[in-house]
């Protein structure tokens, strides 16, 4: 996300970008200056003997808070939205997206390893772009944090041509 962009600029969160969307996310609430409410824990409650300075506090960071909640949901698919309870804090929020992304990865990761090693070239298209196709697939797994090293993309890419 380049400085100076909108909130129209996050791009949605979806299956294969959690990684990318939370730092886009994470840099607009710090150029904007509301992320208080993820760096710093809620201030405590306020009591009759709360100084201004705590009242003053505790209304900064429930501003950002608030507006955290805001950006975060503005940020992410209907669906998701509908997934996941709201939680009272944006940090709460955030780490409840992260677990339910955690959990849709191990399916994903299963579901493009599947694709990458039952790949078989087919005779339609190029051989170019059919080869283009299972390194993008071997980038999306490593995104995932799978690793695997380039002999092992070859050994999958070489078994799919045709004798």
């Amino acid at each position: 996300m380049s400085l100076g962009h909108g909130l129209s600029d996050i791009p949605k969160l979806f299956d294969e970008n959690y990684t990318s969307w939370y730092e886009d996310l994470d840099v607009y609430l710090c150029l904007r200056d509301l992320d208080l409410c993820l760096r710093e824990p809620k201030p405590t409650a306020l009591t009759p003997d709360s100084t201004q300075a705590e009242k003053i506090e505790l209304e900064k960071w429930e501003a950002a808070n608030r507006k955290c909640l805001k950006v975060i949901k503005h940020a992410i698919p209907a669906t998701l939205k509908d997934s996941i309870t709201v939680k009272d804090t944006a940090t709460e929020f955030l780490e409840a997206i992260r677990v339910k992304f955690e959990s849709s990865k191990k399916a994903q990761s299963g579901d493009l390893m599947s694709k990458l090693t039952n790949a078989k070239f087919d005779g339609n298209g190029s051989t170019r772009e059919h080869l283009l196709g299972l390194v993008s697939l071997g980038n999306k797994i490593r995104e995932l944090e799978i690793n695997f090293d380039d002999d092992f993309l070859v050994n999958i890419a070489l078994n799919s041509l045709p004798e």
